[in-house]
C-alpha cells in the first residue's frame, strides 16, 4: 500500500505546456515600439487630433454644425462683429473687451440707479444686481486654451517631420505650405486668419456632412492626382540613369 501511495502524484507533469504561452506574447509587444514616430504615414492627422480630442471644439463643433440655429445664428454675429472691430476699426483685444464691460458697466449703474443714489444719501436701497450669481465658464476658457497649446505643439511636430524629410512626398509639399502661411500672416495677421478659420468652419462642417461622399471623392481624386504628378516626375528624373 505504501509504493502505490508514492506512484499517485506523478501525473502532474502537465505544468510544463503553459511555459511557452507566456513567452510568445512578449515578442509580438516589442515589434511595434521599434516603429519611429513617424514612418511615412500622412502627418496631417497630426493637425487633426488635437480637435479630436479636445472637449471644447467637440462643443463648439454642435455651433458650427447649425443645430440650434438662434444659438449658432447669435455666436456668428458676434464673431463678426468682434472682428469686424478689431480688423477694420484698429480696435486691439484688451481695448475691445474693455469697452464691451465699459458699456455693461454703464447699463448696470443706469438699471440700479436707485441703489447708488441711496448710497450718497445715507439711505438703504437694496440692490436689484447685488445678490445675482454669475460666474465666467472656466471649463471653456481652459479648453480654449489647452486646444490652442495642443495646436502648436502639432504645428511643430510636423515641421519637424517635413524638416527631417521622413516623408518627401509631405516635405516637398511643406515648401508651398509654408510660403502660404507666410503670406496669409504678412498680409492678414493672426487676427484675420483666426478669423478666416472660424468662419471656414461655419460653412465647411454642415457643408461636409451634407455631402460627405461627393467631397471624398474630390479629395480622393486630388490626392491621386498629386500622386501622379509626382511619379511622373521621379520616372523623368530616373530616365537618363537608365539610358
Amino acid at each position: 500500500m505504501s509504493d502505490e501511495q508514492v506512484q499517485e502524484p506523478a501525473p502532474e507533469t502537465p505544468v510544463e505546456e503553459s511555459a511557452p504561452v507566456e513567452e510568445e506574447p512578449k515578442e509580438t509587444e516589442e515589434k511595434p515600439k521599434a516603429a519611429p514616430a513617424c514612418s511615412g504615414g500622412c502627418p496631417c492627422e497630426m493637425i487633426t487630433k488635437p480637435f479630436e480630442e479636445s472637449e471644447f471644439f467637440g462643443k463648439a463643433k454642435e455651433v458650427f454644425m447649425w443645430k440650434d440655429l438662434m444659438k449658432s445664428l447669435l455666436v456668428f454675429c458676434v464673431v463678426n462683429v468682434f472682428f469686424v472691430l478689431l480688423l477694420c476699426y484698429d480696435f486691439t483685444v484688451i481695448g475691445l473687451f474693455c469697452w464691451i464691460f465699459f458699456f455693461a458697466l454703464l447699463a448696470a449703474l443706469c438699471f440700479d440707479i436707485m441703489h447708488v443714489i441711496g448710497y450718497f444719501k445715507g439711505e438703504e436701497k437694496p440692490s436689484l444686481l447685488a445678490d445675482k450669481n454669475f460666474e465666467f465658464p472656466g471649463e471653456y476658457i481652459d479648453g480654449f486654451f489647452q486646444l490652442v497649446a495642443a495646436i502648436i505643439k502639432a504645428f511643430l511636430a510636423v515641421a519637424v517631420n517635413a524638416v527631417l524629410i521622413r516623408n518627401v512626398v509631405f516635405s516637398l509639399s511643406m515648401v508651398f505650405g509654408f510660403l502660404f502661411i507666410i503670406y496669409l500672416a504678412g498680409h492678414w495677421g493672426v487676427c484675420g486668419i483666426l478669423y478666416a478659420s472660424i468662419l471656414f468652419c461655419f460653412i465647411w462642417f454642415r457643408l461636409y456632412n451634407d455631402h460627405k461622399e461627393a467631397i471624398d471623392n474630390l479629395f480622393q481624386k486630388a490626392k491621386d492626382f498629386v500622386q501622379q504628378q509626382f511619379e511622373q516626375l521621379k520616372e523623368k528624373i530616373n530616365k537618363p540613369k537608365a539610358q
